[in-house]
């Protein structure tokens, strides 16, 4: 069965200012797979029952999105390329997305969480996978106003 790499990017775009958008990034991500890419968003709330057991309370803050995104295939060069983005010092980075919940793009401040990966085939001359399977890695939203 032949691997397919083609890799359609455009799904986040990621980047060191908050004037991260679809034309200005260092990070372009590729489109995960279909059912690979749980958007969720949670809120925090600062609740209690008063004396006739009815819940009281707020949300604090904003809501906090998270997107996570896996890959069955993709090819080194765009996992490594991404992954050293990362590990350069970007820890926190604006991160240019569409909101599933809202329907609009967004440009938010955000980390990354849970990145994993195997190897694909692994070239038997340099021991180097020559490309990678089940890839994700999560972006998670910092919750800055």
């Amino acid at each position: 069965m032949p691997i397919d790499l083609k890799e359609s990017t455009g799904f986040l775009y990621l980047g060191a200012s908050p004037y991260t958008d679809k034309t200005n990034y260092s990070v372009k991500v590729p489109y995960p797979d279909m059912g690979s890419a749980p958007f969720t968003t949670s809120r925090l709330v600062d609740s209690a029952r008063n004396a006739q057991g009815t819940m009281v309370g707020r949300m604090v803050g904003r809501s906090i999105d998270k997107q996570e995104m896996g890959w069955s295939v993709i090819s080194c060069q765009l996992w490594w390329e991404m992954n050293r983005w990362f590990e350069n010092g970007h820890f926190t980075f604006y991160c240019h997305y569409f909101n599933f919940n809202t329907g609009r793009w967004l440009t938010r401040l955000m980390y990354l969480s849970d990145v994993k990966v195997s190897p694909g085939l692994v070239e038997n001359e340099t021991g180097e996978p020559v490309f990678l399977r089940d890839a994700g890695f999560s972006v998670v939203d910092c919750g800055v106003v």
